[in-house]
């Protein structure tokens, strides 16, 4: 039988190299909560709230994810596309000045999204619709977008990213000069 949390506050809660399994978790907080190497079977993230939290490595089976917020958090090596979501709802509503490195984001939705000020180095998206989404000021270093929906995104400011532009729907998207230069450069282009 599943164990359900409502209305939660979880504090400094540190877990490594365990599973948890069949816990529900609806309109709680995670605060300073570390969870390295954690595997997450038959569980359920709902309208949650991350702050300060270090997620590394999580295993997710099963695992419903909807409308998830993550405000100055460490996101390591997650593979978000493995989340059970539903056709409609987001499962990361809020994104707010986190770290992400090596995350996975396969046929997601994030139109409109606000990534700012994030950083996701060394990740992938892959077949996702980031139309209209900022991510104004965020360093995107080896991260890499292929056959996604870019249009009227802004990422100026930002610095990094791999966007080949035959492969990535761009058109309206905002730049900075400099790195729009760096769009041209799988292109052999020189410019002097």
């Amino acid at each position: 039988k599943m164990q359900s949390y409502y209305n939660k506050k979880f504090v400094g809660i540190e877990k490594d190299n365990i599973a948890i399994s069949d816990i529900e978790f609806v309109e709680c907080v995670f605060e300073g909560c570390k969870f390295v190497d954690c595997d997450f079977v038959d569980c359920a993230f709902l309208e949650c709230k991350f702050i300060n939290c270090s997620i590394v490595n999580m295993k997710a089976i099963s695992v419903e994810l909807k409308y998830v917020e993550f405000e100055k958090c460490t996101l390591v090596g997650i593979q978000w596309h493995k989340f059970v979501c539903g056709a409609i709802a987001f499962p990361i509503s809020k994104l707010n000045n986190c770290f992400l490195k090596y995350n996975n984001f396969e046929k997601m939705n994030f139109r409109k999204f606000d990534f700012k000020c994030s950083a996701i180095v060394s990740s992938t998206f892959l077949r996702c619709n980031l139309m209209e989404s900022i991510f104004k000021n965020c360093d995107l270093k080896d991260t890499s977008f292929s056959d996604c929906n870019l249009q009227k995104s802004d990422f100026r400011g930002s610095n990094g990213f791999n966007i080949n532009l035959l492969e990535n729907k761009v058109k309206g998207a905002k730049f900075s000069c400099l790195e729009a230069i760096n769009l041209l450069y799988p292109f052999g282009i020189i410019i002097d």
